[in-house]
């Protein structure tokens, strides 16, 4: 396009070149940290050469600043960033519909998902329902309380049938999907130590629930999943794992803690308020409607 003010650079498919990109883009998706934690968690996994076949886009300036990001994991949504700029991220999702035509959905910060949903939709003629509307939460310091007795502890190879089992039935609950492949999910927590899985086990050294470190962001850590079985609701065992692995984050050199949340759940919102998180944005997950 002439008097085109930005350079699309798409990256290189190759694990080394999808890191190279990440590298770059995470300083300034930083810009706005708490807001950015979700794709800045990805990020992370891209410059450690996981998620090998990201779809990575930005817009630079003639200068060579960015002005703006897209990422996608497949199968997952589309992730979109706040503080872009909104002509550089239609250039980027322009030169998306040739290269990822059939886009299951898009997910992020709200206004900047919205608008990138409508975009979506007028040029393509495909509906984007809005699935989820959640909070962006910000933690610093755990509130001190009283909680359920037991202990928190890493999940270990001989936790594998139940811990899968919970992250296949949380995947079903609360992201609504029933495709995913138990093994896969497993293995996404195995490795180089980035994600981690936590089981609260209660007064009788049983495990009660799940909850995970999905992500590192510059200055601290994303959380998720946090699960508990519906027969084992109630008793507070959630609130009291929420709360002690973000103790052990900060302990380890986080300076914050981050998660979404779904904010038509008010039981889990008022549980990461009285551990002492704070709500400081909101987003939105947009899927696709079929045909």
């Amino acid at each position: 396009m002439s008097g085109q003010p930005y350079r699309v650079v798409v990256a290189d498919p190759t694990p080394e070149g999808r890191a190279a990109f990440a590298r770059i883009a995470l300083p300034y998706l930083a810009k706005r940290e708490t807001l950015n934690n979700l794709q800045l968690a990805v990020l992370d996994h891209v410059a450690a050469r996981r998620y090998v076949e990201a779809i990575l886009l930005a817009a630079e300036h003639q200068r060579g600043d960015l002005a703006a990001v897209l990422l996608r994991t497949p199968p997952h949504p589309l992730l979109i960033a706040a503080g872009c700029d909104p002509i550089a991220r239609e250039l980027l999702l322009e030169r998306l519909l040739a290269l990822d035509p059939e886009l299951p959905g898009m997910v992020g910060p709200l206004p900047d998902t919205a608008r990138a949903a409508a975009w979506w939709e007028e040029r393509t003629g495909r509906h984007l329902r809005q699935a989820m509307h959640e909070g962006i939460y910000r933690l610093r310091s755990v509130r001190p309380a009283r909680r359920a007795a037991g202990n928190a502890r890493l999940v270990g190879p001989d936790d594998r049938v139940l811990v899968t089992r919970w992250l296949v039935d949380f995947t079903a609950e609360a992201l609504g999907r029933d495709d995913v492949e138990p093994d896969s999910l497993w293995a996404s927590y195995q490795g180089d130590g980035v994600r981690r899985l936590y089981l609260w086990e209660d007064a009788r050294g049983q495990p009660v629930s799940l909850a995970g470190r999905s992500g590192r962001t510059p200055n601290g850590v994303r959380l998720g999943p946090v699960y508990t079985p519906v027969r084992l609701r109630g008793h507070g065992y959630a609130e009291a794992l929420v709360a002690a692995v973000c103790a052990r984050e900060l302990a380890a050199g986080a300076r914050v803690c981050f998660l979404y949340t779904d904010l038509a759940n008010a039981v889990s919102n008022a549980l990461y308020l009285r551990v002492g998180f704070e709500p400081v944005g909101e987003a939105a997950e947009y899927r696709v409607v079929s045909d």
